[in-house]
C-alpha cells in the first residue's frame, strides 16, 4: 500500500479510489492494460494496477490532489487523463487507439522492442513486448549482437561475462544455460550487450551481457510450471517451477528445475606419426571413438529483496546447483598402419568415468540512497563452495591384425577438487560536473584443493602409483579499485574510466613442488565516445583494456584419458592473458551498425592439440600462446520489415591469427590463421492478430574459423521453433528442431604443420526435436527479481 501527502493544504486525509474500463476502437475490451498514476508534473508512478479480463479498473487509496493517470499497452498509443481528486471518480470507458507507426528513430514500431545504442552499450528493451514470451534462452537468441548455439552464448565469436541486475552469476556456462532457460522471458525488462565495459565491471569482462529484470508494483503471488522434452539419438526432458511474491517490504522469488540427460558423440580421428626426421611417416593411426553421457542436474534459486526505507535495501541470494551423477562410456577402436598402409595391430579401449559436482553460492548486497540526487553506496558479499569428485577407469586391449591378444594396460584414478571462493566490494556512485562519477573497490580470495590418486592393474592386482599421482593446491587474492566518469551533451557522448587489479598467486603441486607464485599488478584503462551527427547517423570510438584468468580447472595438472593414448591435461603453470581492443562504430537510424574493430590478445589462453611422435600419444593441453589477434568489419541490422516480421542480421568479415610455441617441433613458433565470415539471421513472426501464434526461423553460417593450432572449415546450421500460447495466454505449448537439416556435423578438425598430422570429425546429436509446456499461475501482472549471482570468479571454475 502506498501513502502520499499530495497537498498540504488539505484539512483532513481522505482515501479516495478512481475506476473506469479500457475499451478498443471496436468497443471490445483490452485486458492487461498498464494503468500507472504520476503526481503532477512527478516522473515516477505512484501507484499502478493493469485492467481485469473485461477491461475494467480501480485505483484505491488516492487522497485528494492533480493526478496524471496514464494507459499503455503494446501496439497502441498511450493515452493520458488529467483529473482532480476530492472523491471517489469513475471514468467510464477510455478508448485506446492502434499505432502500427513507427514510434521515434530508435523503436522499431509497436507491439516490438526498443533498441538504444550508446558508446559500447546496445540497450535491447524488451519488456511487455512480442518477444518476451518463452525463456531467458529463446529472448536471447532474438537480442541484437548475441547468439547462441549449442548452449553456448556469444558476443562477437567470444563468451562474454554474465550479469543479472549488475550482479555476475557464480555458475558454470553450463549451469547458467540452465538457469536462464528456467527464467521467464516475460520478467525481463531489458537486455544489455556491452562491448566495450567500463572500469566498474572486472578487468577480465571483455564483453558483458547484463540482464535486466522488471520491477513489480503491483502485490501479491505468482508461479509457474514447465516441461520440456527433446529428442536426438536418445531422448532428454527437463522441468521446472518458479513463484514471486511481493508486498510492501519483501520481494521474494524462488525457483527449482531438474534436467535428465542422455547424449551421444562419435569422433572419427586420423594421426599420421613422424619419425625423428619430422618428414618421413613412422606410422599412421586411424581411430573411432563413441561416447555415451548419462547426467542428471538440480538447480535452484531463491532471492529475498527486503525494503527497509526509503533510503535502504537488502538483498539475500542464493543459488544452488547440483549435479549427483554423470557418466561417460568411452569406446575407442585404434587401427594402426605402417607407412605402407598395411595394418600391423589394434587397440580396443574401454573407459568408464562418472563424477558428481556441486556449486553453492551465496550473496548478501546492500544499497543505500545517499542524496535526492541520485547519489548511492552499494556493498556485496559473496561466497562459493565447489565440489568436484571424479572417478575413471580405462582398460586397453593391444591386439595383432588376426586378433590375437598381445597385452593388457588397465589402470584407474580417483580425484577430487574443491574450491572455496569469497568476493566483497562496495561501489559509490554519485553527479559530478553533470555527469556520473563512480568508484569502488573489490577484494577476491581463491582456495583450490586437487588430489588424485592414480592406481595400475596387472593381473586383477591393484597398486598405487605415487609417481602420477598428485596433489594441487591453488591459492590466488585480488585486490582491485576503479574509477568512472561518463557524462552526455546534446551532441557528444564521454565515458571514460581506470581499473586497477594486484594479484597475488601461490600454487603448489606435490609432484612439480612450487610451479606458479608471482605478484603483479596492471591497469586497465577503457574509454568510449560517441557523436550524434544527425537525426539519423551516429558515429563512436571506443578502447578498452582487460585480462582473461585461467579457469581453475585449466590450472589443475591432473589428465583425463578419453583413450589410453589420447588425454586431456591442465597447466599450472597458466599466466593470464591481456587483452587491447579498439573498434569504431558508425550507426544508421538506431537499427543499422557498421563496426570495424582490431583486437591483440598477449598470452591468450587456448587448447594446444599435440602429437607425441616419440610415444605416439595425442595430448589436449591447456596454453599460453604467444598471442593471438583479429581483423574485423561486422554489420549489425535489426528492424520490422511489417507488423509481423521482425529480423536481425549480422555478418562478420574477419581475419584471426594464433601465434604460439609450436611444441613437439623443431620449429621455435607456428602461426595458425586465416580469413573467414561468419553470417546469423533470425526471424520472429507474429502469426496471429492476438500474437499468439509465434515463431521463430535461425541460421547461422561460418566459413573458416581457427581455435589455438587447429583449423575448422565449413560449419552451418538451422532451427526452427514454433510456440502458440493457449487458456486465455496462461499456458503456452513450442515445437522445433534444432539443426533441421543435420549439417552441423560434416565439419572437420584439422592440425597440420611441421611433424603434426592429425584431424578429427565430430558426430554429436545437434538435430534435435523440442516439445515444450509451460503454464502461468496466479497474479499474471506481476514482474519478478530472479537473480543470479555472477562473478568473475566464480565463472573461472569450469571451461565451459
Amino acid at each position: 500500500m502506498f501513502f502520499f501527502c499530495l497537498q498540504a493544504g488539505v484539512l483532513m486525509a481522505q482515501d479516495f479510489s478512481v475506476s473506469g474500463s479500457v475499451l478498443d476502437t471496436k468497443n471490445a475490451p483490452l485486458s492487461f492494460v498498464n494503468v500507472l498514476v504520476y503526481e503532477n508534473e512527478g516522473e515516477n508512478p505512484l501507484i499502478g494496477t493493469t485492467t481485469d479480463e473485461d477491461g475494467s479498473f480501480v485505483l484505491k487509496n488516492l487522497e485528494a490532489g492533480t493526478y496524471i493517470i496514464n494507459f499503455s499497452y503494446i501496439g497502441f498509443e498511450d493515452k493520458q487523463q488529467t483529473i482532480q481528486l476530492s472523491s471517489n471518480k469513475n471514468l467510464g470507458n477510455l478508448v485506446l487507439q492502434e499505432n502500427q507507426q513507427m514510434l521515434d528513430e530508435t523503436v522499431v514500431v509497436a507491439k516490438l522492442p526498443t533498441i538504444r545504442k550508446t558508446p559500447g552499450k546496445l540497450v535491447f528493451e524488451v519488456e511487455n513486448t512480442s518477444l518476451s514470451t518463452g525463456s531467458a534462452v529463446d529472448l536471447l537468441k532474438k537480442t541484437p549482437g548475441v547468439i547462441v548455439a549449442n548452449e553456448n552464448i556469444q558476443i562477437k565469436l567470444s563468451t562474454p561475462v554474465i550479469y543479472i541486475n549488475g550482479k555476475r552469476v557464480y555458475l558454470s556456462a553450463e549451469e547458467v544455460y540452465s538457469l536462464l532457460q528456467n527464467t521467464d522471458a516475460a520478467a525481463i525488462k531489458s537486455v544489455e550487450v556491452i562491448t566495450n565495459p567500463s572500469s566498474k565491471y572486472d578487468a577480465d569482462a571483455g564483453t558483458v551481457l547484463n540482464i535486466i529484470t522488471s520491477k513489480a508494483i503491483s502485490i501479491g503471488y505468482k508461479g509457474s510450471v514447465y516441461a520440456n522434452y527433446e529428442q536426438g539419438i536418445y531422448p532428454k526432458y527437463n522441468f521446472g517451477t518458479s513463484h514471486f511474491y511481493k508486498n510492501n517490504w519483501v520481494n521474494m522469488y524462488a525457483s527449482y528445475s531438474y534436467a535428465d540427460k542422455k547424449e551421444y558423440k562419435e569422433d572419427e580421428n586420423y594421426i599420421r606419426y613422424f619419425q625423428p626426421d619430422e618428414a618421413s611417416t613412422k606410422s599412421i593411426w586411424e581411430t573411432d571413438f563413441n561416447r555415451t553421457t548419462e547426467r542428471s542436474n538440480h538447480n535452484g534459486n531463491v532471492v529475498l529483496d527486503f525494503t527497509l526505507n526509503d533510503k535502504n535495501t537488502i538483498s539475500l541470494t542464493s543459488n544452488v546447483s547440483l549435479t549427483p551423477e554423470v557418466k561417460y562410456h568411452n569406446n575407442g577402436h585404434s587401427l594402426i598402419f605402417s607407412p605402407q598402409r598395411q595394418l600391423d595391430s589394434t587397440i580396443t579401449t574401454l573407459s568408464y568415468v562418472d563424477y558428481e559436482k556441486q556449486n553453492l553460492t551465496f550473496a548478501l548486497d546492500y544499497n543505500r540512497a545517499l542524496n535526492e540526487n541520485g547519489a548511492t553506496l552499494a556493498i556485496s558479499a559473496n561466497y562459493i563452495y565447489y565440489d568436484n569428485i571424479q572417478n575413471q577407469s580405462v582398460s586397453s586391449d593391444y591386439l595383432l591384425p588376426n586378433g590375437n591378444l598381445l597385452r593388457n594396460n588397465s589402470f584407474y584414478t580417483d580425484s577430487e577438487q574443491t574450491s572455496d571462493i569469497f568476493t566483497g566490494q562496495a561501489d559509490v556512485s554519485s553527479e559530478l560536473w553533470g555527469g556520473t562519477f563512480e568508484a569502488g573497490f573489490k577484494f577476491s580470495s581463491i582456495d583450490t584443493e586437487s588430489k588424485l590418486d592414480f592406481f595400475d592393474v596387472l593381473s586383477n592386482t591393484t597398486t598405487f602409483n605415487n609417481s602420477l599421482s598428485d596433489n594441487f593446491n591453488y591459492r590466488e587474492n585480488i585486490f582491485a579499485e576503479y574509477i568512472n566518469f561518463e557524462k552526455d551533451w546534446e551532441k557528444w557522448s564521454v565515458a571514460a574510466g581506470l581499473r586497477g587489479e594486484y594479484t597475488d598467486i601461490d600454487a603448489i603441486s606435490h609432484s612439480l613442488g612450487q610451479v606458479n607464485n608471482k605478484q603483479y599488478f596492471d591497469l586497465f584503462p577503457s574509454a568510449s565516445f560517441h557523436y550524434i551527427i544527425n537525426d539519423n547517423n551516429g558515429i563512436g570510438l571506443s578502447y578498452s583494456r582487460s585480462v582473461e584468468r585461467p579457469r581453475y580447472q585449466s590450472l589443475n595438472p591432473f589428465k583425463y584419458f578419453i583413450t589410453e593414448r589420447n588425454f586431456n591435461g591442465g597447466n599450472p603453470k597458466l599466466v593470464p592473458a591481456i587483452e587491447d581492443k579498439i573498434t569504431l562504430t558508425f550507426g544508421h537510424k538506431g537499427k543499422l551498425f557498421f563496426e570495424l574493430y582490431y583486437q591483440n590478445v598477449e598470452n591468450s589462453l587456448d587448447i594446444l592439440v599435440l602429437q607425441n611422435n616419440t610415444n605416439s600419444t595425442l595430448s589436449s593441453i591447456d596454453a599460453n600462446m604467444i598471442k593471438s589477434y583479429q581483423y574485423a568489419f561486422d554489420i549489425t541490422y535489426f528492424s520490422s520489415l511489417n507488423p509481423w516480421w521482425w529480423l536481425h542480421l549480422n555478418t562478420s568479415s574477419f581475419y584471426l591469427a594464433n601465434e604460439f610455441y609450436a611444441l613437439q617441433s623443431s620449429p621455435e613458433t607456428y602461426t595458425n590463421d586465416t580469413f573467414g565470415q561468419y553470417i546469423f539471421l533470425t526471424n520472429h513472426f507474429t502469426l496471429s492478430k492476438d500474437r499468439s501464434f509465434t515463431a521463430d526461423l535461425t541460421g547461422v553460417y561460418i566459413s573458416n574459423f581457427v581455435f589455438g593450432n587447429r583449423f575448422f572449415e565449413n560449419q552451418s546450421y538451422v532451427n526452427v521453433l514454433i510456440r502458440k500460447d493457449i487458456w486465455d495466454k496462461n499456458a503456452s505449448l513450442t515445437v522445433g528442431v534444432d539443426d533441421l537439416f543435420n549439417t552441423l556435423n560434416n565439419t572437420a578438425s584439422v592440425s597440420n604443420y611441421y611433424n603434426q598430422d592429425n584431424y578429427y570429425y565430430a558426430n554429436i546429436e545437434s538435430r534435435l526435436l523440442r516439445l515444450g509446456f509451460k503454464y502461468n499461475f496466479g497474479n499474471s501482472r506481476l514482474r519478478d527479481n530472479s537473480k543470479k549471482i555472477e562473478t568473475d570468479e566464480g565463472d573461472r571454475l569450469e571451461g565451459e
